[in-house]
């Protein structure tokens, strides 16, 4: 297996498991409850931390756009991702907070300004989020960066997983990982298919892992965690590198989003004595090959998380795949008006969650600079018949 380095770190080939902590929005909106959360990531031996770098306006727009078929079913996203956000201004008090606990720190950008910001913060590698894997446009600033690259590969086909690493590797990324995801929210244990995470190596030549969002035995109820088996699992498929979200309290995080006050992640979240089990676990596995799973329950969701060599969404991600970014219009554009791809900067048309029908961003390049062939108003699905593309 390939390898390379994360700030000194070695992620690959023979190195221990690298394993990330996502914070995302389980601080609720609580400097101290992220730096709570930092810290007990590092009590539990993981090796990095992981944050979320957006506003609501850079990830979408006020258009009232919805996540149907999804835990978040029926919220606005903007008002939503208002609420989720880690603030910019957090990121270098968070940095410290994560460098005096003996753990890395970085973050996935969802536009080039966030890009651009995380460039000054200085983090050794980026990460591009599971339904930002279609956004070429992003993934090719990610990649002119020179840094390590971790991408995870929820609710896309084999085509559009190939295109994501030849956009990367053609833009200058040489270090990629790529992680096995099931971007179901939260996953379930019979469709993580963990046989796909060695075939990933094989055809596309680089470090794997898995992003993993299972959590509940009783799926459906939610209220028995089995947090640590698929994790533990995934090692024994040639993950080096293990992402997870983790929370303080997985009731006050539930309770909160009951009430839409927060929470909003907290179906796929773990506590920390969650994460020092499979951490635990994965570095027993690591040195002398055992794993020892407690009950009979446990042996059987193991063995549902191996399924089979899997390219395509599963049912649950289907759902979720409308809300990956697409195309829209984000400035009234008058007819004969050149088209201005914004990139979170100036411009007319950009790449926004949820995609809603609007054209696939690897056109953007193809669509810019062409002009209007009618008026289009601001909040509008960017559609081929809007655009007069000159014949050259």
């Amino acid at each position: 297996m390939p390898s390379f380095k994360i700030d000194g770190r070695l992620v690959g080939d023979d190195a221990p498991c690298y394993i990330i902590a996502e914070i995302s929005c389980n601080h609720n909106g609580d400097f101290d409850e992220a730096r709570k959360i930092i810290e007990a990531a590092a009590d539990a031996g993981a090796d990095a931390v992981k944050l979320q770098t957006y506003t609501a306006d850079t990830i979408t727009r006020n258009y009232k756009g919805m996540l149907e078929g999804t835990m978040w079913a029926g919220m606005d996203l903007h008002a939503l991702y208002e609420k989720a956000h880690t603030p910019w201004k957090w990121h270098k008090d968070l940095k410290k907070v994560a460098d005096d606990n003996g753990v890395q720190l970085f973050s996935s950008p969802f536009d080039e300004t966030a890009v651009d910001f995380l460039m000054e913060q200085d983090v050794p590698v980026l990460k591009v989020a599971s339904f930002e894997a279609v956004d070429t446009k992003l993934m090719e600033y990610m990649a002119q960066t020179g840094k390590p690259i971790i991408i995870s590969n929820g609710m896309t086909d084999y085509l559009e997983m190939k295109e994501s690493i030849d956009v990367l590797r053609g833009a200058g990324a040489k270090d990629i990982a790529l992680l096995h995801c099931n971007s179901g929210y939260p996953a379930a244990f019979n469709e993580v298919n963990l046989k796909t995470i060695p075939v990933l190596g094989q055809l596309f030549d680089c470090v794997t892992g898995l992003s993993d969002h299972t959590l509940f035995a009783d799926h459906e109820n939610k209220a028995e965690p089995a947090a640590h088996i698929t994790p533990v699992e995934s090692v024994k498929f040639g993950a080096k590198i293990i992402e997870l979200h983790l929370m303080m309290s997985r009731d006050e995080s539930r309770a909160l989003f009951e009430k839409d006050e927060g929470g909003y992640d907290w179906a796929f979240s773990r506590e920390p004595d969650e994460l020092k089990l499979l951490v635990d676990m994965i570095r027993t596995y690591e040195k002398d090959g055992n794993v020892n799973y407690k009950t009979d329950q446990e042996k059987e969701l193991a063995a549902l998380t191996h399924g089979q060599v899997c390219f395509k969404p599963t049912e649950r991600e289907i759902a979720s795949r409308p809300a990956r970014p697409a195309l829209w219009v984000v400035e009234n554009i008058k007819a004969g008006e050149a088209l201005k791809f914004a990139a979170g900067r100036e411009g007319n048309f950009d790449s926004i969650r949820p995609g809603n029908g609007g054209l696939h961003i690897r056109y953007t390049d193809l669509i810019d600079t062409n002009k209007a062939s009618r008026d289009i108003e601001a909040g509008t699905p960017l559609q081929w018949d809007m655009i007069n593309l000159e014949a050259g």
